[in-house]
């Protein structure tokens, strides 16, 4: 088997130079040359190549997806409709945050009661997978009880679930469990610890492809209301947060981040208060500015917002498609949309 690193040097062309050799040894290293041409040829361009021989359009394209993925429904254009119609969205059903595993064949998702006493209560997850060319019956998660809990996470390896758990009323914190493999049970559920969770509330987490996770928390020495964090790895310390600041936090609450896998586009929601919000809670993006910091956030607008709240954004784990949750006052969907769809922000957002 050949090695990439060899493949490579040994198809770069050396220097020139001028090498007077007698016939006999010419003629040997020309058969020389035209063995290692015939070796790495080959190798070379495996690289540049698709399955069926041909060069693919684009090398940074989603692999296609596993039959059944997402339900086994169409993906969305760039205008947002209802995901999973009479399957996740159903009559008398609220639904919040919903994850899907990296292969789109495990759905967890969130619901949720409200009244107007009690506004957004009772969450709970339930969960359904793709086994044996059939979805299961949506059961509630076997590994947290007695407690409201929310907004489910998984890892990029799909091995690892994070979710939120209701202590109390002023106190939410991050939870987990994991499993050797898709085959088997969740097990271990164990709060996270700091520097994630605090004596206040945490919501929302979400992950880049590279690691970095983002959440919005209401601790201590944020800009005000919900703010929003993310993780910073420095060599030798531990793993410390760091507030987003402005432009992206206000003094108002600013929640639910979803974060686009390349980490370079973050969409939040955000309340009534803050300038530029048309409804209950409004949907808001900006874009990495390529300084370590973000673009100024703008509305997102018709077909995103409404007058009433849009929240919980979600990228998929292969970035085709955005989710979030829309509550009208009596009932709460998911819609999901092509990321494609995004781009049109990015000269709005300056």
């Amino acid at each position: 088997m050949i090695e990439l690193n060899n493949v490579e040097h040994s198809c770069k062309a050396g220097p020139t130079e001028t090498l007077v050799l007698p016939r006999r040894s010419q003629r040997h290293l020309i058969l020389s040359a035209a063995i290692i041409l015939a070796a790495c040829l080959p190798a070379c361009l495996c690289f540049a190549t698709g399955p069926n021989g041909k060069t693919p359009k684009d090398a940074s394209a989603p692999a296609p997806l596993a039959p059944g993925a997402y339900f086994g429904l169409k993906l969305p254009g760039e205008t947002p409709e209802i995901f999973a119609p009479g399957i996740l969205s159903i009559p008398g059903r609220n639904l919040g945050h919903l994850a899907f595993s990296p292969d789109g064949l495990e759905c967890y998702f969130t619901v949720f009661d409200f009244d107007e006493k009690k506004g957004y209560n009772n969450s709970r997850m339930l969960f359904t997978r793709y086994l044996n060319g059939a979805w299961t019956p949506q059961l509630p998660v076997p590994f947290v009880s007695g407690k409201e809990n929310f907004e489910p996470l998984f890892s990029r390896d799909g091995n690892r679930l994070y979710f939120g758990v209701r202590n109390s009323p002023t106190d939410t914190d991050f939870w987990a469990v994991h499993r050797a493999s898709r085959n088997e049970e969740w097990i271990d559920p164990q709060p996270l610890g700091a520097p994630f969770n605090s004596p206040k509330e945490e919501w929302n987490l979400a992950q880049a492809a590279d690691g970095t996770i983002y959440f919005a928390s209401n601790r201590d020495g944020g800009m005000g209301g919900l703010d929003i964090y993310r993780t910073v790895s420095k060599p030798g310390q531990p793993l410390q947060v760091e507030n987003l600041g402005a432009p992206v936090n206000s003094e108002f609450n600013d929640g639910d981040p979803g974060i686009s896998p390349d980490g370079k586009t973050l969409v939040f929601y955000s309340v009534p208060n803050r300038p530029g919000v048309t409804g209950g809670s409004d949907l808001f993006i900006c874009f990495d500015n390529g300084h370590g910091g973000w673009t100024t956030p703008v509305n997102m607008g018709e077909g995103f917002n409404t007058p009433r709240d849009e929240f919980a954004a979600t990228f998929s784990q292969d970035g085709r498609v955005l989710f979030f949750a829309r509550f009208d006052g009596k009932h709460g969907d998911v819609y999901w949309v092509s990321t494609k769809a995004l781009e049109r922000f990015r000269k709005l957002s300056r």
